[in-house]
């Protein structure tokens, strides 16, 4: 039946499948040939060509020619009136298994390709490339070799780096990812699992795939707040923009939308639908190989550094640098009777108690991973639906488990908005000498629909550093942090923000044993009674980068200390004006919630001090002053 609906295709739009593209070899440096597909519509003519290097089998694209001539023009992915492609398999993969080469330099095929594509009749000479994940990768490593005749880079959801963090969350084995990587030929397991600590193996690696510098083409780069790492894509545009060559460091491009791994563009994401991010990646990509590769003037060089979607509000905005989005940082407390609040919990007064939340943790019953930014590539290539993955109602398959603790803030009156990377600081306790702390953030509908939105978690024994391994023990209380993925999301009126605390999110990240021996190894498993801690001594909180704080906002009738000059740059001048500044602590935030500098008793001259703020990084603090009579709040922005 598939057949004959292609057949029919073919006769109504009188196009011949053998006329579109055609398989060449394209010699490299090493005397292989690579196979390729090349698509055109026209030979005789010289035209830009854009160059995909997949390890899927390139093969899978040849159907998307069954489109009329008049909409390939218009099609964003696959406009083969306008442009050559030159579709390849990576050496070792499909057509091209046979080239396999140990530990080769993809990149160096790359540069060949390019150079090769650039001296044929039908090419003009611009080449540029495009792709997502592994085909997004492959760019950076073709950039880095700096072919001649490459022109730009669209790499998606990919970050040019390789490191830890990409297999291990927390110091957790990210299990389900890196098991679907193996199935995909890419790495094994055992080569992960056999380096679970940040140590010498992965920093070499990352040094040996840290190359901003390199870059001298404009790219685009896209990702989406429900893919694998959309911290990670943040931080790589960053590094390109601030690191690459001179010459190009204004011409690139950010998209970050509500999207998952392999969803780009799609309206529905899990169970939700984002209509006004249907087709963006796609069209935004065509206008930018349309300007570079073209040469038409399209408004490309206009269009805002950074465009991000905020969920919740469902709209786009704009920024020059993700990292300075947020003014301030907000604070929601976790209360024993399950709520977030604004306000820390109360002291606890004999001879009333106020015992810890607890988590019984059975390691042969883990909680589920539903949703949140998973990825089976099966489920991509077959075209089924079997793994749930983006924004999910997680209350009937997580929630209702007895192994979670759920903390919501009440019915919004008024929005919470984030604007960055959220972390959760708890207080715990547990009987072993290892176990994990998983948290969900979900935003609950009025219905009572709970939707996760990101996820994160932490392997006790690296509490403190990734590098050092620090076991517990049963009669001590710890404070471990969790961090969640960069996130712009706005609960509005009628909602609840929530948090959802379990020690598993399986198959997502890996089962802890709870035994604290080597990690990864067969072996028995022990039962885990973990304690979360809600009061004034060990107040355990959600902090969470935001443009505008209610808390601050609501001080109309305070004063506030002044900070001069705004933006600082090595030095900061706190003038006090009328407030009594004697036998005070000035702390500096930055918009995570870290402390970064902290003064007891400053020396105070004529009202005033002089703070040096050397070793402060460019981006948005918050300075407070607190002293018996109150606490004072400025917020002020450092660029170096």
């Amino acid at each position: 039946m598939k057949r004959i609906i292609l057949l029919l295709f073919i006769i109504n739009f009188q196009i011949s499948i053998s006329e579109i593209w055609h398989e060449i070899e394209i010699p490299v440096r090493d005397g292989k040939l690579l196979k390729a597909d090349f698509y055109t519509t026209d030979t005789s003519t010289a035209k830009p060509s854009i160059l995909i290097q997949t390890p899927y089998n390139k093969t899978l694209y040849r159907t998307l020619v069954l489109l009329p001539p008049e909409q390939l023009s218009s099609t964003a992915l696959f406009d083969i009136v306008n442009y050559n492609f030159v579709i390849v398999d990576w050496r070792g993969f499909y057509a091209n298994k046979s080239a396999a080469k140990l530990q080769y330099d993809r990149g160096l095929d790359g540069y060949d390709i390019v150079e090769w594509i650039a001296q044929q009749k039908w090419s003009d000479g611009k080449i540029g490339t495009s792709g997502s994940s592994a085909l997004g990768m492959i760019q950076f490593q073709t950039a880095k070799q700096h072919p001649p005749h490459l022109v730009c880079c669209a790499p998606f959801v990919k970050d040019y780096k390789t490191k830890y963090t990409d297999y291990f969350y927390g110091g957790d084995l990210r299990r389900e990812h890196t098991e679907q990587l193996e199935k995909l030929g890419f790495i094994t397991v055992e080569t992960i699992t056999n380096n679970p600590i940040y140590n010498n193996f992965w920093k070499l690696l990352e040094n040996q795939n840290d190359y901003p510098e390199e870059f001298e083409v404009p790219m685009f780069i896209c990702s989406g707040w429900f893919d694998h790492y959309p911290s990670d894509c943040i931080r790589a545009f960053h590094d390109i923009r601030n690191k690459s060559n001179t010459s190009v460091r204004n011409n690139h491009r950010f998209l970050m939308g509500p999207w998952t791994h392999s969803g780009l563009g799609i309206s529905k994401q899990g169970e939700l639908e984002f209509p006004e991010a249907v087709n963006i990646p796609q069209n935004m990509s065509k206008v930018f190989f349309d300007f570079y590769l073209r040469g038409i003037e399209n408004g490309w060089d206009s269009k805002p550094v950074i465009s991000y979607f905020q969920i919740g509000e469902n709209v786009w905005k704009t920024a020059d640098d993700w990292y300075s989005v947020a003014s301030s940082f907000d604070t929601l407390y976790l209360w024993k009777d399950k709520t977030l609040r604004e306000n820390p919990p109360p002291p606890i007064m004999p001879p009333f108690a106020n015992p810890p939340d607890t988590i019984i943790y059975n390691p042969k019953d883990p909680s589920p991973t539903i949703g949140g930014s998973r990825f089976n590539p099966d489920d991509v290539f077959s075209g089924e639906n079997k793994t749930p993955v983006g924004p999910y109602d997680i209350r009937d398959t997580v929630e209702s488990r007895s192994d979670i603790l759920i903390y919501s803030t009440d019915i919004l009156e008024k929005p919470i908005q984030i604007t960055g990377k959220i972390k959760i600081e708890l207080f715990i306790k547990t009987n072993r000498k290892d176990t994990d702390f998983s948290v969900r953030l979900c935003d609950v509908y009025p219905d009572g629909k709970s939707y996760i939105l990101t996820q994160g978690i932490k392997r006790a024994r690296f509490r403190d550093a990734l590098e050092t391994e620090k076991f517990l023990e049963a009669d001590s209380i710890y404070k471990i942090t969790v961090e969640l993925e960069e996130l712009a999301i706005t609960f509005i009126e009628g909602h609840k923000l929530r948090i959802n605390i379990t020690s598993s999110n399986y198959p997502m990240f890996d089962i802890n044993p709870n035994t604290g021996g080597e990690m990864y190894v067969a072996g028995d498993t022990l039962i885990a009674t973990n304690l979360v801690y809600c009061n004034e001594e060990y107040s355990s909180k959600v902090i969470f980068p935001t443009i505008t704080s209610t808390k601050i906002d609501e001080r109309k009738d305070e004063k506030q200390i002044s900070v001069f000059p705004n933006p600082a740059h090595d030095f900061l001048n706190i003038s006090f004006g009328d407030l009594i500044a004697i036998n005070c602590t000035i702390r500096i935030y930055n918009v995570l919630g870290e402390e970064c500098l902290k003064i007891e008793n400053p020396e105070i001259f004529d009202n005033q001090i002089n703070l040096p703020i050397q070793n402060l990084k460019s981006g948005v603090y918050i300075l407070t002053l607190k002293n018996k009579i109150g606490k004072k709040v400025s917020i002020f922005s450092i660029v170096k």
